[in-house]
């Protein structure tokens, strides 16, 4: 069967996501051209994208023709094979087909027959990986969180798990090469998923859906201390009730460890409740300037087993907030509460806490600072949406930082302190006194950061 590129369109009964340029209104608006993006083929584009009719393919896949009850597999492979072939922009596509014409024309000049190879037929089966993309873009199809379909970084998951699974077969087995030394390397093998065609399909369906992405928005200062605010009304009003105590000195060190250490919300539960004693006692201060250190203990990302890491911040900011006050009422009432080892942030049952244990307290305190404030979050914030513990204390701390005069090498500091201590991937297995002298060098540089705060 032969295509021209203007009639071979997407499925008209079987609907796929297509980005369209939206204003702050909704209103969807074009560039000249633009009209056609996605919306066709193109003369050329099997000159640069390997390309089968859908008939082909199905017979490929299902060693068969279709019937009518294959309607839905139709229009998915018609839908893959549009975004592989978009996975190229169209200057590369005419400027090939341009250059193709160009080169036949010069060979039959000198009387030699074209020598460009074979673009077809492919072997029955599915060596490019069609089946995958095809579920790919199913999946993209169910409700998202955000929109009525999945996101393109939900649906590529399909494509890592089966490349995983590949891996693991006996083909994947059988096929692995591994090239390189013993830094860097590299893996060959023969998976559906790394062919040529699928690469091109990922880039032309990244392209035709698009992507949301929600940044958590960034607590600022002001916001911070409002909330400290409430938080402190709350505890003088609180005291006798254990457990609202508890949930109060859980919400307050939480968030004054997140936004003065920089940290990511879920690094903040890996807080150690035994070191964090333990350094509170010793009352540690540098050139007069009194500090509170806090010891994260677990697995983290690029990291490969347990890893212990100590983070110094000032006890009380520029600004006033009172770290060390906080991470004190933590320590009480986990004393009362009888801990004495493992996280620092647990829960009334004594189980650790996870980001969905607090982050709907912290969400809380911002609804009741927008409620007194809207000058600080504004009414038409949706907090439950645009706030949440991941990044939003991160972010805003990083942002006041760097509008407080602190460095960049300071902020990189701060944000990187995982790096700076995990010199080329090798950390030196140390006893955490061991550790804490390391650390106590680099106390000057390491506070500049929660100070300016």
């Amino acid at each position: 069967m032969v295509w021209c590129g203007e009639c071979y369109t997407p499925p008209q009964d079987f609907r796929f996501h297509h980005q369209a340029p939206k204003d702050e209104a909704g209103f969807e608006w074009k560039r000249p051209g633009d009209e056609s993006r996605h919306m066709q083929a193109r003369a050329g584009d099997h000159l640069v994208t390997p390309f089968q009719c859908d008939l082909c393919i199905f017979r490929n896949l299902k060693g068969r023709n279709p019937l009518p009850q294959d309607r839905v597999l139709m229009a998915c492979i018609r839908q893959v094979n549009l975004d592989a072939l978009w996975g190229r922009e169209s200057g590369t596509v005419h400027a090939t087909r341009r250059s193709v014409f160009q080169t036949i024309q010069m060979w039959n000049q000198v009387g030699l027959e074209p020598t460009f190879p074979s673009l077809g037929p492919y072997p029955v089966g599915d060596p490019l990986g069609y089946s995958v993309a095809i579920a790919m873009i199913v999946k993209s199809r169910e409700k998202g969180r955000y929109e009525d379909y999945q996101q393109f970084e939900t649906i590529r998951k399909v494509r890592a798990a089966y490349s995983n699974v590949y891996m693991c077969s006996v083909n994947g087995v059988s096929s692995l090469r591994t090239l390189g030394g013993e830094s860097a390397k590299f893996h060959l093998n023969d998976c559906p998923t790394n062919s040529l065609w699928f690469e091109r399909f990922t880039r032309g369906c990244l392209s035709r859906m698009g992507q949301i992405v929600k940044q958590d928005m960034a607590v600022s200062l002001r916001v911070m201390h409002a909330m400290l605010q409430l938080l402190e009304e709350s505890w003088s009003q609180s005291r006798g009730d254990e457990r609202r105590c508890m949930l109060l000195a859980n919400v307050g060190a939480y968030i004054t460890i997140a936004f003065c250490g920089s940290f990511r919300g879920p690094e903040v539960f890996l807080v150690d409740l035994f070191g964090l004693r333990k350094y509170f006692e010793m009352n540690p201060s540098y050139e007069g300037v009194d500090y509170v250190v806090i010891p994260l203990l677990g697995r983290f990302k690029g990291e490969n087993g347990l890893a212990y890491h100590l983070t110094p911040l000032a006890a009380e900011t520029q600004s006033g907030i009172k770290v060390k006050l906080w991470i004190k009422r933590l320590l009480e009432v986990r004393w009362q509460q009888g801990t004495r080892n493992g996280p620092a942030f647990v829960g009334w049952d004594g189980k650790p806490l996870i980001a969905s244990g607090i982050e709907p307290d912290v969400l809380d305190l911002l609804l009741k600072v927008q409620e007194r404030d809207h000058e600080l979050i504004p009414k038409e914030v949706n907090v439950l949406e645009e706030y949440g513990i991941s990044r939003s204390f991160r972010r805003g701390a990083t942002s006041e930082a760097r509008a407080r005069g602190v460095k960049g090498e300071d902020v990189d500091l701060a944000n990187r302190w995982r790096n700076y201590e995990n010199s080329k991937g090798k950390k030196p297995r140390q006893a955490m006194k061991d550790h804490y002298s390391d650390i106590r060098l680099m106390i000057p540089a390491l506070l500049k950061f929660s100070q300016a705060l």
